[in-house]
């Protein structure tokens, strides 16, 4: 894989990475209070301030992970694409592997916060909250 298609496809996975590794935590801390544009934005987890922090704590060791594999994978793209060649098996395969990961663990977190944010929305209706 060229140099430069290497890194286009690096800094993507390095982006999205690092809102894997930060936002979760922020969002439990506080830092990131429920909003329109930035966290796992599903129908539970925007009904109250309970399940965005419910659910954000429930994703973040998923999202933890998906983030530093995804890291991984890019440095071996990265990495790969200089020594491997014009189309060096090894860069493609850590590309699509790195951004199925990426799409894959995004999937996963967004689930799972939403079900353990349901699961606080729905207690606190039947308490009448």
């Amino acid at each position: 894989m060229p140099v430069v298609a290497a890194l286009i496809a690096s800094v993507g996975l390095v982006i999205v990475s690092i809102l894997c590794l930060t936002i979760p935590e922020n969002a439990v801390s506080g830092k990131v209070p429920r909003n329109s544009a930035i966290g796992i934005r599903t129908a539970e987890t925007k009904k109250s301030d309970e399940g965005w922090d419910v659910g954000h704590r429930a994703a973040a060791p998923i999202l933890k992970r998906t983030g530093i594999v995804a890291l991984i994978l890019t440095a071996a793209l990265f990495l790969s694409s200089f020594f491997g060649g014009e189309m060096s098996v090894v860069a493609v395969t850590c590309g699509v592997l790195g951004y199925a990961v990426i799409i894959g663990g995004l999937c996963w977190a967004a689930v799972v916060a939403n079900n353990a944010a349901k699961e606080i929305n729905d207690q606190m209706e039947a308490e009448g909250v």
